[in-house]
């Protein structure tokens, strides 16, 4: 999608002025900053980078952020979610070959099983008109990702993985999950995880495919606001981008409110919540109650 209704009238690019050709769209789950005032022992958090749709403008590359036209939900027309499609965790690195990481790995092919099986969770997303998906076995990439990863690297390594038949091919009827090691930092443009961005979800070629998330390894602050566990850290932003890719799979063009998907909205009052699996989750917007999703 090279223009959405909110960034379809900017011609230029407000930070440096250069002529902007298109925006790139990114589902995107903002870091979070947690604040306590000591003379009152408050704690709080607010959105340090705002979660949502992010803009970059093309070829400069800078992020922008246009107001939405309206703050209504509303589903573009784009790609949705079928029942039967197929999740595939794929793992880039040799750390994940090493005997210490199999007990995580167990537990994360549990939990995204668990995400998409969930008939409050998952299935309370029917709604929209999104189906249930199965979860295949996973892949381990043995070859370690660079340092900085950009997206471009990222879509490549992906096309490149199903090309030669390391993963599944999904086409348009499935997504992945791609897990980085400790130590890569993954880039959008200028921004960072860790820095102003905790996960992301995206397609190689719009409404095309393929379709993918990625979770970079748990980051210490800004991306937790139930636990300092590193296993919860992952659940939250894992279950957010499954869920925002499934109703949104070519970011912008499935169902949003304004700039944001039904994670995001719901991340601006942020409330802790658990599916009956007892992973933590990140809510998502539910229409049927006006409200954001709550666990059992």
């Amino acid at each position: 999608m090279d223009r959405c209704i909110s960034c379809r009238n900017i011609a230029s690019c407000p930070i440096c002025g250069k002529a902007s050709d298109g925006f790139y769209h990114v589902g995107v789950r903002g870091t979070t900053k947690h604040i306590t005032i000591p003379i009152i022992d408050y704690k709080f958090a607010y959105d340090e980078q705002r979660s949502g749709i992010w803009h970059y403008s093309r070829p400069c590359g800078h992020r922008i952020h246009p107001q939405p036209t309206s703050v209504d939900l509303k589903y573009n027309g784009g790609p949705l979610w079928k029942t039967g499609y197929l999740w595939q965790n794929i793992y880039w690195g040799t750390y994940f070959a090493q005997p210490s990481t199999a007990q995580w790995i167990r537990r994360l092919e549990a939990t995204t099983a668990h995400f998409e099986s969930d008939p409050h969770y998952s299935g309370g997303l029917s709604q929209y008109n999104v189906g249930i998906g199965k979860v295949i076995g996973p892949a381990t990439i043995q070859q370690d990702p660079p340092a900085q990863l950009s997206e471009d690297q990222v879509k490549k390594a992906l096309t490149d993985w199903i090309s030669s038949t390391a993963v599944a091919h999904f086409g348009t009827t499935g997504a992945y999950n791609i897990f980085l090691p400790p130590g890569v930092t993954a880039s959008l443009s200028t921004d960072l995880s860790c820095g102003q961005f905790c996960d992301y979800h995206d397609s190689v070629d719009g409404p095309n495919g393929p379709f993918f998330t990625l979770e970079p390894y748990p980051c210490t602050q800004g991306c937790n606001q139930c636990t300092n566990n590193a296993f919860d850290t992952l659940t939250q932003g894992l279950s957010e981008e499954m869920v925002e890719l499934k109703t949104d799979m070519d970011p912008g063009t499935g169902w949003v409110i304004g700039n944001e998907e039904l994670c995001d909205f719901c991340d601006v009052n942020f409330v802790c919540n658990q599916i009956t699996t007892g992973e933590y989750v990140n809510s998502w917007y539910d229409k049927s109650k006006n409200a954001c999703w709550k666990g059992p």
